[in-house]
């Protein structure tokens, strides 16, 4: 039994060998039929390497172009967004100035009719003024005379018309710068 599995084994060894030297053979068939040396390697390589860096600086350039291409538009999106927001900005100053000059001129209107009637009531004084002036100088002229006829002994009745005549005339100027005033400051 030893012997046979011996026998095996050697049988088996040979097979071995035989296919080990078949392969080799087919090896050196191919190695001589497409045989490469280091330098057609080295060659081919370089090659490789020169055609890898020239599409990728074909594509580095292509990245640069939409890259330059996004930032221009982006630039231009940009430009506009502040230029609408400088012209809305613009807009609404204009619209305030708008308002803030109506607000002055309004202002102005109302202080020019105070300084009107301020002006027409210093008129309307210093006619009261000239008036009352009028009337003292009256009642002293008549007092005068009512002391010059209290002297003669003619009292009561010069008394009785200096009387009537200076309170008919308040009553009079009175009743015209009321209605005066009423017609120029619009009451009723």
């Amino acid at each position: 039994m030893l012997q046979e599995k011996e026998k095996q084994l050697i049988t088996l060894i040979n097979q071995k060998d035989q296919e080990i030297s078949s392969l080799k053979k087919i090896i050196e068939e191919y190695q001589q039929n497409f045989f490469f040396s280091a330098q057609d390697v080295d060659l081919a390589v370089r090659q490789a390497i020169v055609r890898r860096e020239d599409e990728l600086r074909i594509l580095v350039m292509k990245r640069e172009e939409e890259v330059a291409a996004s930032m221009n538009k982006r630039e231009e999106e940009i430009m506009e967004a502040v230029q609408r927001r400088d012209s809305e900005i613009c807009d609404a100053w204009v619209k305030r100035e708008g308002e803030i000059r109506k607000e002055v001129e309004e202002n102005y209107n109302s202080l020019q009719e105070r300084v009107d009637w301020i002006t027409e009531k210093e008129w309307e004084l210093k006619e009261e003024e000239v008036r009352l002036e009028d009337m003292r100088g009256q009642l002293e002229e008549n007092m005068r005379k009512l002391e010059e006829n209290f002297a003669k002994g003619m009292f009561f009745g010069t008394l009785q018309s200096g009387i009537k005549s200076v309170t008919q005339d308040a009553r009079t100027k009175t009743l015209w710068r009321k209605s005066r005033i009423c017609f120029h400051s619009g009451k009723s």
